[in-house]
């Protein structure tokens, strides 16, 4: 995860298309447009700050909770997310998230728990 954000806000946008799973949906559009459009967006976007709220691992495959705190000219567009990972040969890829945006989040996110963002995220009842 941390790797993906640094290439995010350093507009590694070939990195951030290769470090996605096969079977994502993103694998579908046309490479050099994908890599094109995620390379630009650091010039739209500043990221200030991430932070790892949770972490877990079974057999191959792996999840991150963790908090982008990143601004877009000057508008607050933070937020959480719940990524899921998956082992592909040797390496971790991205294959999907589901995201709380941070005016839903509590104003302490270190109070922020796996179970207490599956709930914002209106995951579980």
């Amino acid at each position: 995860m941390r790797s993906r954000y640094a290439a995010f806000s350093l507009g590694l946008g070939e990195y951030l298309v290769k470090t996605l799973a096969e079977e994502h949906p993103d694998r579908t559009l046309p490479p050099e447009e994908h890599v094109l459009s995620l390379s630009r967006a650091r010039q739209r976007l500043r990221f200030l700050d991430l932070r790892i709220l949770h972490t877990s691992l079974e057999r191959d495959r792996g999840g991150v909770l963790f908090y982008a705190r990143i601004f877009e000219r000057g508008e607050d567009r933070s937020f959480a997310e719940l990524s899921s990972f998956q082992r592909e040969g040797s390496a971790w890829r991205y294959a999907s998230g589901v995201l709380v945006p941070a005016e839903c989040l509590p104003k302490d996110i270190r109070a922020l728990d796996r179970s207490a963002f599956l709930a914002l995220a209106g995951l579980v009842s």
